[in-house]
């Protein structure tokens, strides 16, 4: 006789009580966790901080972020000014259960960091609150007892619009760092200190932000030394899905918005033209129906000035 194995009637619940608690933990992540870290850093901070989301790994004790957002005090346009589209951290869950934040591994990817010049000639870098208070020398009161061992950092560009002159200023900096490693970062303040040192580099602005950032890490700011190194490049090269026809017409706007037009070729989707003191060639190439490709030289006194070219090509992006 044949014998079929019945589950007992209670393994069907467990099975859903499996499942609920998974989707209670999924809702408590984004409805508890999230807004509480969001409220945390913006606190720590000092500027709006948003997150796209927020999950916890307890298997693997990682925690990932995605579109950890910050966007611009009063004073200076309401925008995003930072965007790291993925940060992965290993936690220990036993420092956890003692009240440290302890990651043996920090893996942070800046896409795009826009750093913005008022009329007034300020940065919002400057104004972020705990720059502020390093410039003050405030007492900013306990901090979270957080160490990161291992920390790899990526940053894309670093775009910088000033306001204080006419016309409005954009350059574009491709930074192209990759897997930088840190080691050793014990606090929230030498963490933010590190990212904006690396970002403000390139751009070779002197300013107290950079100085206070610097002194977060401990170092001594020494501006003939803040330089950092940029990809060099002759030409800004991008891939745009839109029709070659759109982006020269755009690009055409964008230039006499700018500068001057020297000289146009429609037929070879050209464009020469001065702008922000810089002899600029832009040529437009249809690599099919709806994408076109986007090359843009700069030049002033025969030396390239890539950050020019980019700044172009950044703002070709945001208009299109």
């Amino acid at each position: 006789m044949k014998t079929t194995f019945r589950r007992p009637a209670h393994f069907h619940r467990w099975i859903w009580a499996g499942f609920f608690t998974i989707v209670i933990f999924i809702l408590a992540e984004q409805a508890i966790l999230k807004p509480a870290i969001e409220g945390l850093a913006t606190q720590a901070i000092g500027a709006r901080v948003t997150l796209g989301s927020f999950s916890l790994n307890i298997l693997t004790h990682q925690i990932r972020i995605r579109d950890f957002q910050i966007t611009n005090e009063p004073g200076f346009p309401s925008k995003v000014f930072f965007n790291a589209s993925d940060m992965l951290f290993d936690i220990s869950p036993i420092e956890a259960l003692k009240g440290k934040l302890h990651f043996s591994l920090v893996v942070f990817r800046l896409d795009k960091m826009i750093i913005f010049k008022n009329p007034q000639g300020q940065l919002n870098v400057n104004e972020l609150k705990i720059v502020q208070e390093k410039l003050h020398e405030k007492n900013k009161g306990p901090l979270p007892n957080f160490k990161i061992d291992v920390l790899k950092l990526n940053i894309e560009q670093v775009v910088v619009e000033d306001d204080s002159q006419t016309p409005h200023l954009i350059e574009a900096y491709d930074v192209d760092l990759k897997d930088k490693t840190i080691r050793n970062i014990d606090g929230v303040p030498k963490l933010v200190g590190l990212v904006l040192v690396e970002a403000l580099k390139p751009t070779a602005l002197r300013s107290a932000g950079m100085f206070a950032a610097t002194t977060l890490l401990g170092v001594g700011f020494l501006p003939g030394l803040a330089i950092g190194v940029v990809v060099a490049k002759d030409d800004e090269v991008s891939e745009i899905s839109h029709p070659a026809f759109q982006v020269y017409q755009q690009s055409l706007q964008m230039v006499k918005r700018l500068g001057t037009i020297k000289k146009t070729d429609a037929q070879a989707g050209q464009i020469f033209a001065k702008v922000y003191g810089c002899d600029i060639v832009i040529t437009i190439q249809k690599e099919g129906w709806m994408s076109s490709k986007v090359i843009i030289k700069a030049r002033k006194y025969f030396l390239a000035k890539p950050e020019v070219a980019a700044g172009l090509l950044y703002q070709l992006k945001e208009s299109l």
